[in-house]
């Protein structure tokens, strides 16, 4: 019951703050905020649709034992829902929802904001980078309530196709936590 709550909570979140952008007016924020603020709430007015697939979340070998490798999950697999827009210039802008089968076989929900600036040719291959800034929730982590991340991504786009890595670094220094590599794809409808 507490984690439908959470995820109504997300979903909500989520297209207030995509709608509210545009009644607070973006330009009410500071400045750092204030364009990924303008870009999300165009890609709710009028981005494309795309689905989410997640699929691997890679553990670096060097940084867990053995015992604790056999008993993390790698194939995150999941769905999600996103809204994009493309800049003049190529950039991307996204809002997104999806959840995935973490390390623990536990649903991680992940709703937010991510950007990604590309390299080459808009009508093929194309390298990216760029950054996610979104809420996550999972029952490993302060006890299960919805909390703010920051990772970067890297971006490989063909048409309407991309594929996607972030790396989640270990935080407290200790074994056995972070350092994932996690991938995922998205298709543009």
């Amino acid at each position: 019951m507490i984690r439908r709550f959470l995820r109504y909570v997300i979903a909500g979140a989520l297209a207030a703050a995509a709608s509210g952008a545009q009644a607070l007016g973006c330009g009410d924020f500071w400045s750092l905020i204030a364009r990924p603020c303008a870009k999300g709430a165009a890609a709710w007015d009028h981005g494309d649709n795309e689905l989410i697939v997640t699929g691997y979340a890679y553990h670096l070998r060097s940084t867990y034992t053995e015992e604790k490798l056999r008993e993390l999950n790698e194939r995150a697999v999941g769905l999600g829902w996103a809204r994009s827009i493309t800049d003049p210039d190529g950039d991307k802008h996204m809002l997104f929802l999806f959840g995935f089968h973490e390390s623990h076989n536990k649903v991680q929900w992940n709703a937010g904001y991510a950007y990604t600036t590309f390299w080459g040719p808009q009508d093929g291959l194309r390298a990216g980078l760029g950054f996610g800034a979104f809420i996550v929730q999972r029952p490993d982590i302060a006890s299960g309530v919805p909390i703010p991340a920051v990772l970067p991504l890297a971006a490989l786009e063909y048409g309407k196709a991309t594929l996607l890595a972030t790396f989640i670094p270990t935080l407290n220094g200790g074994i056995n936590n972070g350092s994932v590599l996690f991938v995922f794809g998205k298709y543009r409808f």
